[in-house]
């Protein structure tokens, strides 16, 4: 096997055994002898490839954020605002945040996020505002087209706020069991139709409603 082969191979035991380790008995309490022993090999390996403890927590979280982002697509690719675009878009997106890797590594930033804020905020800048950023350039290139009173950020934020729901709180609570209103399917579908169309009638349909 080539060196480069065998050296990615090492990295992604390294990753996770850290995953599984640091979900289990959490970031700190987690040693470098716990996820060489998991992973195999040796401490020198992991000194080479990582750094230490935190080099693979950073690393863990760029692999997930660049996972995530590549869900939405790049900011040059044309955005069609139509329902089935969207939920196509939306579903993507609930499902790569909802990943189990993914859940670990927000479940080990909302533990150790105050005890390592440079990594939290290195989190937060390549993940969710990343997101937001990159999805915004793509709503802003269908703005013109579009008669809404909001910027492409805003819209974003609302956008994906809908399209999460009680999802994403419920995987990190470790609650995915609990009954659900409905499935990630059903809630996208109608999240994006109501991002799209709102709830109400158009007012002059309200306006004769009312009348009566």
């Amino acid at each position: 096997m080539p060196h480069g082969c065998r050296a990615e191979k090492r990295r992604q035991s390294l990753l996770e055994a850290a995953t599984t380790l640091f979900l289990d008995k959490g970031f700190e309490r987690t040693s470098v002898a716990d996820i060489v022993g998991l992973a195999g090999g040796s401490r020198s390996t992991l000194y080479e490839l990582f750094g230490n403890k935190e080099g693979l927590l950073r690393a863990m979280v760029e692999e997930e954020t660049l996972a995530i982002r590549a869900t939405i697509g790049p900011a040059e690719l044309a955005l069609e605002f139509s329902e089935d675009g969207l939920v196509e878009l939306a579903g993507r997106f609930v499902r790569a945040i909802l990943a189990p890797r993914a859940v670990a590594v927000f479940r080990i930033l909302a533990t150790e996020g105050e005890r390592l804020p440079d990594i939290a905020a290195a989190f937060f800048e390549s993940g969710p505002r990343a997101i937001e950023r990159q999805l915004a350039e793509r709503f802003r290139r269908a703005l013109p087209q579009l008669r809404v009173d909001a910027g492409a950020e805003q819209l974003v934020q609302v956008f994906l706020g809908a399209m999460i729901g009680s999802f994403h709180p419920r995987h990190l609570l470790g609650l995915r069991q609990a009954p659900l209103v409905c499935g990630i399917d059903d809630h996208v579908r109608l999240a994006v139709r109501i991002f799209l169309y709102g709830i109400l009638p158009p007012q002059s349909s309200v306006d004769t409603a009312i009348s009566r």
